[in-house]
């Protein structure tokens, strides 16, 4: 998928831009600005494996796709609602945007979305086929998307990756992301559509990928416990405990070990080597700076202070 900034174009072919793009990316057969002379667009897109974290910035428009597209892979969008108004419209079911509630719409079949105002936000694209459930399932879940027990589950993710996008693409493990986001996009359908048996197995499969993302993005928090792990995760502590073993993962040690890796490039860095053992330990959540040299030397062999010095 391509990227698109408008503000790097001349304001006369922007909206022409902008038609393209959307044709592109949303498969649109009619696209409509409101304000063609001061339209305006920028698209960022991150690759998890087989999605896509799409951010999208625009001014006001309306799209419409007023056929089945069957010259492309169907396409799930899962759009995170923000403060922009907007609305959508498929298989008769119409849904006004909401801040933090996340909609679904299937790309290749016909729908309208109304951009009201200028819109700032997130959506993530997923083949539909990597969701492995029968079309007429996912079809029957996007009325009842919203009231679904995982609702807020599935939007708590989607917000956690929106938060450090660019990162996230970058790690070894996007791929690992980018399964468990689909198979918690098919627990959230099959529970909307009343399929309990696969939401089940969905949900647990994606689990300790999500884990993993939330104590990474909290790793400088000393606050950072088994049971705000379990309460962010909507389990209990013994589940997390169990599930973890079952991936071959000791959460604390596990936890320490990502803490040690993190304080290790700090210290290496440009900033970080001018800086004192203390801070590092404290910025990493260590309790003391002595609980962290003893823990760094046991696990790469110098103290931090060695290490520091040999980075100099």
């Amino acid at each position: 998928m391509q990227a698109l900034d408008t503000s790097a174009l001349p304001r006369r072919e922007r909206a022409d831009a902008i038609v393209t793009h959307l044709r592109e990316i949303a498969l649109a057969s009619k696209v409509v600005l409101q304000d063609p002379d001061r339209a305006f667009m920028s698209t960022r897109v991150y690759q998890l494996g087989d999605v896509q974290l799409v951010h999208l910035r625009r001014s006001g428009l309306f799209i419409e796709v007023t056929r089945e597209r069957d010259d492309t892979a169907p396409t799930i969008a899962m759009m995170l609602g923000s403060r922009a108004q907007a609305t959508r419209e498929q298989f008769g079911h119409t849904i006004e945007q909401r801040a933090g509630v996340v909609d679904m719409v299937e790309l290749n079949q016909p729908h309208k979305t109304w951009n009201h105002s200028s819109r700032n936000g997130w959506c993530l694209k997923a083949p539909a086929d990597a969701l492995a459930l029968p079309p007429v399932l996912i079809r029957r879940a996007r009325a009842a998307l919203l009231s679904s027990p995982l609702q807020a589950v599935y939007a708590s993710h989607l917000k956690r990756l929106t938060t450090s996008a660019a990162t996230l693409a970058e790690d070894p493990a996007a791929p690992d992301l980018g399964a468990a986001t689909i198979a918690l996009s098919r627990a959230l359908i099959s529970s909307a559509a009343g399929d309990g048996v696969h939401a089940r197995e969905a949900l647990h499969e994606s689990l300790v990928p999500r884990i993993q993302v939330f104590v990474r993005e909290h790793l400088r928090d000393p606050d950072l416990t088994p049971e705000t792990i379990a309460s962010a995760h909507h389990i209990s502590v013994r589940l997390l405990y169990r599930v973890m073993a079952e991936a071959g993962l000791q959460l604390e040690q596990w936890v320490i070990d990502q803490r040690l890796e993190g304080a290790r490039s700090d210290l290496a860095s440009a900033v970080g080597r001018h800086k004192s053992i203390a801070a590092i330990a404290h910025q990493w959540a260590f309790a003391t700076p002595s609980h962290f040299s003893r823990r760094f030397r046991t696990k790469y062999g110098l103290t931090p202070r060695e290490w520091q010095r040999t980075q100099a």
